[in-house]
């Protein structure tokens, strides 16, 4: 059965919503966004339809920044999987991303997804960089050196805090990235500028880091400092989330090793993410 590409419609979201709510074991945040996600102007979703136009897989697009796109939530309803429809969709989201002066296309899965994996790899996607995400509640990091206290980064922190990540592993291994509600784009100085105007840059001696609170949440998005000096940063962030009384702490931050294994020691729940790229 032939099928067509076009941009969803508020309509189309029940019957997504549907065949999105229980994509994995643990359900599919798909079924409870896709009406937003229609109406969000920043967003672009494709939907591949039926020859009676309704919607058999869909997928989001986006651009990050002028040259960088995303895409994410690919889904092909179960009794449409492997006719090529998530191929579709792909190269439909490439050639949106081309259109607006896109040069690169991004994506995310998850390790453990090994088909979601073969299948990007077979549309010529290369992983560029690993990324663990973990998950802690805050008073739970070792305290080795008592509290260490993190305090705002002011405006002259900026340059210092740019010019040790741009050399840095972290830097290095990452490829440049900074994560943001799970996309990824190009960090930029801007990124820094705009975290300490919003006094959500801190410090200690043992680095920076960028933090957002959503919430009962506090989100780490970017972290420099060395292999050494980790655990410090990490104790301090705990002391601060438990300040905050949030109730967990999450990071992003690329797999070095070091990251992961100190990340481990502080009690968290770890898994890998895997960042995927190709030109346009």
């Amino acid at each position: 059965m032939s099928s067509t590409v076009r941009e969803a419609r508020a309509e189309d979201a029940p019957g997504i919503a549907d065949w999105t709510r229980e994509t994995f074991e643990w359900g599919d945040y798909v079924a409870g966004s896709i009406a937003e996600w229609i109406e969000d102007r920043s967003r672009h979703v494709l939907v591949a339809v039926d020859t009676e136009d309704i919607p058999k897989a869909m997928a989001v697009v986006r651009m990050l920044s002028p040259y960088e796109g995303w895409l994410s939530a690919a889904r092909v309803r179960p009794d449409s999987q492997r006719q090529g429809l998530g191929s579709l969709l792909n190269d439909a989201s490439v050639e949106w991303i081309r259109s607006r002066g896109g040069r690169v296309a991004r994506l995310a899965t998850e390790d453990v997804n090994t088909a979601a994996r073969s299948q990007v790899e077979k549309l010529g996607y290369r992983k560029v960089s690993t990324w663990v995400y973990a998950e802690i509640e805050p008073g739970t990091a070792p305290q080795p050196f008592g509290p260490e206290k993190l305090k705002p980064a002011g405006r002259s922190d900026v340059d210092p805090a740019w010019i040790y990540w741009s050399t840095s592993e972290l830097y290095e291994t990452g490829r440049g990235l900074k994560p943001e509600q799970w996309t990824w784009r190009r960090g930029t100085v801007a990124d820094l500028e705009q975290a300490a105007r919003n006094q959500q840059l801190y410090t200690n001696p043992a680095g920076w880091v960028a933090l957002e609170r959503i919430d009962q949440e506090l989100e780490v998005t970017w972290v420099a400092t060395s292999p050494n000096d980790f655990p410090r940063l990490v104790a301090g962030i705990d002391t601060l989330g438990s300040e905050w009384g949030v109730s967990e702490i999450s990071y992003h931050v690329p797999q070095t090793g070091w990251s992961g294994e100190a990340l481990l020691r502080a009690g968290a729940e770890v898994s890998e993410i895997l960042v995927y790229a190709k030109a346009v």
